[in-house]
């Protein structure tokens, strides 16, 4: 795979934005979705960002989908994503979700399944077949069936502003089934004086039954690997940790997000912290570690990852 060429330095970056803010907002106007390369030869992850869709492989990453993106789940040969073509506007609604398909290594049959959500909504997960998004501004998950008929909106915490303190704003932004059980991660990065990020656990119904604090701040994501040990992000501290104790440092000066396994490796996403407002200008690195959890290979990316996936 050939590496997608560097942005030009000389370029203005806010001539740059604007381009692509127009861009956005004309796509979503249109229902377009603008695909960059179809083919996924050769990559083994897919790694969303502000800065778009990028396939990795062969120790190269390229464009595969233009757009600001949060989150990127696949089931079978469906491919879902949450797309901001609002860009820095989070108050803009002009969310959107997104279906395409993999077949044959290649990317097709984009369809836009839902609009007017909320640009700030984050990872979007299959869960008991149904579609589901997290709502991060809203508390909330919203699901959806396969072809995006609404189901229902799930409201787990009460609404609170984003920039409450007390403790009330969660930003909530991942979600699994971890053992048969509900689970959603809590950042808590509002909350003064700091607290540790946590997991909600959730029955069946969807009502909270147990808050569980994590070893770390600002986190992200829950993923299970093939051994069954659950891992997140301790985005902070550059490290990831599972739920058994087990601690990896992935990077010493830059934070952890998105993490996803293979058959005998694991990928982790890596990017400098920023403001939202300056992350499309942001550069990231996928970490791919082998069976023994030592890096193998350290990727470049044109974009912060938010959300990945292995092929």
């Amino acid at each position: 795979m050939a590496a997608s060429p560097p942005a030009d330095p000389n370029f203005d970056p806010d001539r740059l934005r604007a381009i692509r803010s127009a861009l956005a907002r004309k796509a979503y106007e249109t229902d377009e979705v603008r695909i960059a390369d179809p083919d996924l030869t050769g990559a083994e992850w897919l790694v969303a960002s502000p800065r778009g869709v990028f396939a990795v492989g062969d120790g190269a990453a390229r464009l595969a989908i233009h757009g600001w993106f949060f989150g990127i789940c696949r089931d079978g040969d469906a491919l879902y994503l949450f797309e901001n073509c609002g860009l820095r506007d989070r108050w803009s609604g002009l969310g959107r979700l997104l279906k395409l398909r993999i077949a044959e290594g290649q990317l097709g049959a984009p369809q836009v399944l839902a609009k007017g959500l909320d640009g700030n909504c984050h990872q979007v997960r299959m869960i008991d077949g149904l579609v589901c998004l997290v709502d991060t501004a809203n508390q909330a998950v919203l699901r959806f069936n396969p072809a995006g008929r609404p189901i229902d909106n799930r409201q787990l915490f009460p609404h609170a502003d984003i920039q409450d303190s007390s403790g009330a704003y969660l930003h909530i932004n991942s979600i699994a089934r971890i053992g048969g059980r509900l689970a959603v991660l809590l950042h808590n990065g509002k909350a003064r004086p700091a607290r540790p990020s946590e997991i909600a656990w959730l029955d069946d119904d969807w009502r909270v039954t147990e808050r569980m604090p994590l070893e770390g701040h600002a986190c992200h994501d829950l993923a299970t690997d093939p051994a069954g040990r659950t891992w997140y992000c301790a985005s902070m501290s550059g490290e990831i940790a599972s739920l058994d104790g087990t601690r990896l440092t992935i990077d010493t000066e830059r934070m952890t997000r998105g993490i996803a396994f293979s058959r005998d490796r694991m990928a982790v996403g890596v990017s400098t912290f920023g403001p939202r407002e300056a992350r499309d200008g942001l550069r990231g690195t996928l970490v791919v570690l082998g069976p023994d959890l030592f890096p193998r290979e350290r990727i470049e990316l044109d974009g912060p990852p938010t959300d990945l996936i292995a092929l």
